[in-house]
């Protein structure tokens, strides 16, 4: 079954950013844990992942691009932008806000949580995304803290989405575009590395 979407407006955009806000500064506040760094999963965490800095004040940003690429030799997801190669942190145990725009399968969080945590054994995670596939893989066993703002079905039954009260599309934001969502134009390795 091919993947159901929406377009998602700036409202709902912002009604979804200001409730994670609000449930991850619940759980700073209760836990006393200060997050040193936002890790947005580029591209699709950097506009949230903007927000919710501003939102919660968090100054610091590592910026992870993990991205899916469509090689001729076939398909491979890997990280194509490693800050932390370059940025050194003093912390032994720093605290990470991963933050991704929408969770498909979870692979590319997946990749960027394993490498936190390759450089930073002991660092604590905290993981946000705006939507989230309701099969996908989460990672309660990694992190402090993990929430997402919508689930959705959109490879699903309508009729089944309904029964488990979930959204039946997947997401494309306000500054994203339905034909390059249905074709992935960006996937192509010739897009990337030229």
């Amino acid at each position: 079954m091919q993947e159901r979407l929406r377009m998602v407006s700036y409202e709902e955009f912002d009604h979804i950013v200001k409730e994670l806000c609000k449930e991850v500064k619940s759980f700073l506040d209760e836990n006393d844990v200060r997050v040193d760094y936002v890790v947005p999963l580029l591209r699709s965490g950097a506009v949230p992942a903007v927000f919710i800095a501003n939102e919660l004040n968090i100054v610091k940003f590592l910026p992870i691009q993990v991205k899916h690429i469509s090689y001729q030799s076939g398909d491979k997801i890997e990280i194509i932008f490693d800050p932390l190669e370059s940025v050194k942190i003093k912390k032994n145990n720093p605290v990470f806000l991963v933050v991704e725009g929408t969770h498909y399968t979870g692979t590319s969080v997946k990749i960027c949580i394993e490498r936190l945590l390759q450089a930073y054994p002991d660092a604590r995670i905290l993981y946000v995304c705006l939507f989230k596939e309701y099969s996908s893989q989460n990672f309660n066993d990694v992190t402090i803290f993990e929430m997402a703002g919508k689930i959705y079905g959109s490879t699903m039954e309508e009729n089944k989405c309904k029964e488990l009260n979930i959204d039946a599309y997947g997401p494309v934001y306000p500054w994203e575009n339905m034909e390059d969502q249905i074709n992935h134009p960006d996937d192509n390795e010739k897009n990337i590395f030229f």
